[in-house]
């Protein structure tokens, strides 16, 4: 990932670009993008890319993204009523679950039965959301609608597993419980949530980037000054694949540990793994922060991560506003000097910064 800095001073009451556009690496933290879903339809492995002083990341191949844009979000009624519904529904669940209890054997068994339907659910919509933004089907705003809505209903189901979690169950069901921890919909979307409460409550507003493939999507934006990625490959998910680091010398665990210290180039790590599952928790230490990671020891790929990146562009003090555009789309102001932080998009594009008095540079950035 490129951070793309960019200089500016007056000369003779001209704005001269210092394109101190310089393509520089990016401190980013655990940016797989979308992995190899996007880039090896053919089981080739990713493109591991080495940054300094960072953890490295995944390249996609921007060839097999359908949709990048950048949306803002805001207080939306519709939404805010459409997430309202879902919560009623995911606390009718929760009490229906509660109520079928876990003390006897048939009780605890018919629990997790309709704990795993409702999962199941919420995982095909999911998959619906995405292959319909996708095909072009719905908009950006739309998309984040849906998936604010599944966020809302999900965060039922993750207080549930939590408790069941708890409780006094047999090894099988205790299994199956721990695999619907780790599906897609259930692990945490730090991006989702702002968007929800930006949707909900209007307190603040929200810029999102958005960039989607068939099966997968990954959504940025700003939280307390720093950016939050999260990506979500759901064809790296495979639950009913066999287990490739149960045939490591090492030992699963290690295993899984080397892969993802080789994705991610980093030493600091912890890895744990999800009884009844070949999922394996990845997370890595950094000073921009953590990134959690989560791989599937079938495609021994990571199809869920969330974490910070730090992908931004930095203007001279002094100045008017600059406006800062990419591909069209506006990203923020420079006013007065400081930074800005957003995320480059996949693939060729172009960054556009104007002033207010309309003297405006562009250049076009090729990965």
């Amino acid at each position: 990932m490129a951070a793309l800095v960019y200089g500016f001073r007056s000369c003779a009451g001209s704005t001269v670009a210092v394109l101190g556009l310089a393509l520089l690496v990016a401190a980013s933290v655990g940016a797989v993008g979308l992995a190899t879903a996007l880039s090896a339809a053919d089981g080739t492995p990713p493109e591991v890319i080495e940054t300094p002083n960072s953890t490295s990341y995944v390249a996609p191949d921007a060839a097999n993204l359908t949709r990048q844009e950048y949306e803002e979000v805001d207080l939306d009624v519709g939404a805010a009523m459409a997430t309202d519904a879902e919560r009623l529904q995911g606390r009718h669940d929760e009490l229906l679950i509660t109520d079928l209890g876990t003390e006897s054997s048939d009780g605890a068994r018919t629990t997790v039965g309709v704990l795993e339907a409702r999962v199941t659910t919420l995982e095909r919509r999911h998959e619906r959301v995405l292959q319909n933004y996708s095909d072009g089907d719905i908009s950006t705003e739309t998309l984040l609608t849906e998936l604010a809505r599944i966020e809302v209903a999900a965060r039922q189901y993750r207080g549930t597993i939590d408790q069941l979690g708890e409780a006094d169950l047999s090894d099988s069901l205790a299994k199956r419980v721990a695999a619907l921890s780790v599906e897609p919909t259930v692990l945490d979307q730090p991006v989702t949530e702002r968007v929800v409460q930006a949707k909900t409550t209007g307190t603040e507003s929200v810029r999102v980037y958005v960039g989607a493939a068939d099966d997968g999507i990954v959504a940025a934006t700003v939280i307390e000054d720093r950016y939050v990625r999260q990506a979500t490959l759901r064809g790296e998910r495979d639950p009913f694949g066999d287990d490739q680091f149960v045939e490591d010398s090492e030992g699963r665990a290690q295993a899984a540990s080397n892969r993802a210290s080789t994705i991610y180039s980093s030493q600091t790590d912890t890895v744990r793994g999800f009884a009844g599952t070949h999922v394996y928790e990845f997370r890595a230490n950094h000073s921009l922060g953590q990134v959690f990671a989560y791989l599937d020891g079938a495609t021994t790929n990571p199809f869920h991560e969330t974490g910070p990146m730090a992908i931004f562009v930095t203007g001279a003090s002094g100045l008017s506003p600059i406006t800062i555009s990419i591909d069209g789309q506006q990203v923020g102001t420079i006013d007065g000097g400081g930074e800005i932080w957003t995320i480059q998009p996949m693939g060729e594009f172009t960054v556009t910064a104007e002033t207010e008095d309309d003297q405006s540079v562009s250049v076009q950035v090729s990965p």
